[in-house]
């Protein structure tokens, strides 16, 4: 048995055991976890007890698609023919030199619904997997395994007791079946997909609900036509077409497409967000994947959807720096297949001026298709009275026109916003925002919080319950362990978590090298926050916190003058580089010796995780005519 079947057998038997209903005695476990152990596996470190988060392994990764976003300007859609065309090239000119010539792109909807992948080996199904993170899925095998394709079938496939077939699929639900039982309960179904397959308590009835297009068929890691399953299919009432196709891949072949396939979404019995256009199995397996999705196929998005709803009210909300932003409550409205109920409000003045309240109506549309945004206030309403007081603290609040502010440096709600903050830049595995904030309480920055933390005898006495967790209990473990993986942490990482308004990277990079003897360069940046910096009781409480982490076995990589390599390029960096191989943007970067990290203003690139983010720095960046390059399509 390979190192993989070891492993999944192992979490299946750990999952089962903790949940109640274990497959194997304890004497027949022992003897597997100690086989996996022996095989130097880690799979033996995922501690707990009753989980619901155990991973298992893909037999081949199942990456996620790249994707182009489509758009409307003035009524006119950009196809992004020109980006598709030069995808399209850029994979012929590699064929060709192999001698391969690729004459035709295949097409398929883009179903809007969740991945799975359906596992046979050695004849036998073996698991029902949803994708996860592409290397490792849960293992939902018993909500379907009654409605799938028999072993009688998929022997007809097999040639060799070894081998492996993946039938990668999208689950998704009809319209007309969602209307029929779940519209009532459910804002659409997608989401009533994910959590049919999703959770533990799953229904079977439900489950029969699904339809499962096949979309991918792998032989031994080897994609193959999907049209070997029509069999399979016709005897499986589960499983359905996805009606793909085939095109020239000519521009105005791919517009026809796009065209066609945006009618056929309107009149669909499923949910579309796109289409997929994917090369021939015959040359797939020698362009293989990049870190983040396959270089054989690509997604592109429809235009989102916009629609006009009345505002039925504002919504306040504190943050880090103490401003209160609104958030526009709407008369629920369905935008591109999900319920829309809130859109940002950005700021005060934003509300004052166009005259947002009850009474007015705003277009909206999803920025990506995942973000509802305002694009135009459409009939303006009453502007209630801004919030006098803070709700946190009781403070008198300021309004300048544009920011209403809580002044008070010591109110918990400010507070709780900064410690979120540095939660969210600290990436502490398992630990979200509302988990951190009740403890702005009792502590007022997060240094204090690692303090108790990473100190034994500090620990042993904190009142967790009070915020929320109760000790011994799983959620506090992975509080816990979610600090003591700290390792290191930069100079510059350290001031930006003591939370001081308007201090970003550029300037706390800055202030790193002058608090470190090195010459820093504060040219274009703000006077005000730069001569903050030269008060001496801030110099000392950064330098007291970074000998109170130093003290907790936390390294701080301090900064240090590099010697100016020829030919240097400014990034911006966005978004995180985990998708594709890298923990850290500093790991990231380190790949490449000539860049240098800077603000926006000042960058060649705005290097990203995703072309569709609707980020501000997207904005002003296609704005500014910067660049925009994801990490794993970056060259130099």
């Amino acid at each position: 048995m390979n190192i993989q079947n070891l492993e999944t057998q192992y979490l299946k038997a750990k999952v089962a055991y903790y949940e109640g209903n274990p497959i194997m005695s304890d004497a027949a476990f022992d003897v597997l976890e100690k086989e996996v152990k022996e095989a130097g596996s880690k799979v033996i470190e995922q501690v707990g007890t009753k989980r619901k988060d155990f991973d298992f392994p893909h037999p081949h990764p199942m990456k996620s698609l790249s994707k182009l976003q489509t758009e409307s300007i003035n009524g006119v859609t950009n196809y992004q023919e020109e980006a598709f065309r030069q995808w399209f090239e850029k994979r012929e000119s590699q064929m060709n030199k192999m001698n391969y010539l690729v004459d035709h792109v295949h097409y398929s909807p883009k179903f809007d619904g969740s991945a799975i992948n359906i596992i046979y080996r050695g004849r036998k199904l073996e698991s029902v997997l949803t994708r996860g993170d592409g290397l490792t899925g849960k293992d939902v095998t018993d909500r379907f395994r009654k409605h799938l394709p028999s072993d009688l079938l998929i022997n007809e496939l097999m040639n060799s007791e070894n081998a492996i077939i993946e039938i990668r699929c999208e689950a998704v639900m009809r319209k007309s079946v969602f209307q029929k039982k779940y519209a009532a309960e459910f804002a659409n179904a997608r989401n009533i997909v994910a959590g049919i397959i999703g959770k533990d308590d799953f229904s079977l009835e439900k489950v029969s609900d699904l339809t499962l297009i096949p979309v991918h068929l792998l032989y031994n890691g080897v994609h193959c036509k999907i049209t070997y399953l029509d069999e399979i299919i016709n005897y499986t009432p589960i499983l359905a077409h996805c009606g793909s196709g085939t095109i020239r891949p000519t521009t105005k072949d791919y517009v026809y497409m796009m065209k066609y396939m945006e009618d056929f979404r309107e009149t669909s019995d499923f949910q579309l967000d796109g289409v997929v256009f994917a090369l021939p199995v015959e040359v797939r397996e020698h362009l293989g994947e990049n870190k983040h999705d396959p270089e054989w196929s690509i997604a592109i998005k429809f235009v989102p959807d916009e629609v006009v709803t009345p505002v039925i009210g504002i919504e306040w909300n504190l943050g880090k720096t103490g401003e209160f932003t609104p958030v526009v409550k709407l008369k629920p409205v369905t935008l591109a297949g999900t319920e829309v109920k809130r859109a940002s409000g950005y700021n005060a003045g934003y509300i004052l001026k166009n005259k947002l309240g009850e009474g007015a109506f705003v277009s909206i549309a999803k920025a990506g298709d995942i973000i509802p945004e305002i694009q135009e206030v459409v009939v303006a309403g009453q502007v209630e009275a801004f919030p006098k007081t803070c709700p946190h603290c009781g403070s008198t609040l300021t309004f300048d026109g544009i920011h209403l502010m809580c002044e008070n440096d010591d109110c918990e709600g400010k507070i709780g916003g900064k410690l979120s903050s540095a939660c969210g830049m600290l990436d502490l595995k398992g630990i979200a925002g509302q988990t951190i904030k009740p403890f702005a309480s009792d502590f007022k920055n997060m240094f204090e919080i690692m303090e108790v933390i990473l100190t034994p005898s500090l620990e042993a006495h904190l009142n967790c319950e009070k915020f929320g967790l109760k000790r011994d209990s799983r959620k506090y473990e992975i509080f816990v362990n979610a600090f003591k993986n700290i390792k290191s942490l930069t100079y510059a990482q350290v001031i930006l978590m003591m939370g001081y308004d308007g201090v970003g990277k550029t300037l706390s990079t800055q202030v790193a090298r002058q608090y470190c003897g090195l010459t820093p360069n504060y040219a274009s940046l703000e006077k005000a926050l730069v001569e903050k910096f030269q008060n001496k009781v801030i110099e000392s409480n950064i330098k007291d916190a970074v000998k109170t982490l130093e003290s907790l076995g936390i390294t701080i990589d301090k900064p240090e003058d590099k010697k100016v390599v020829t030919g240097t390029v400014y990034v911006c960096m966005t978004g995180s580089p985990r998708e594709f191989g890298f923990k850290t943007k500093e790991e990231w970067i380190k790949q490449f010796p000539n860049l240098v990290d800077v603000d926006l203003k000042d960058a060649t690139y705005l290097i990203t995780d995703d072309y569709n983010s609707t980020s501000s720095k997207m904005k002003n960046a296609a704005k500014k005519g910067i660049k925009i390059v994801t990490y794993g399509d970056f060259k130099l």
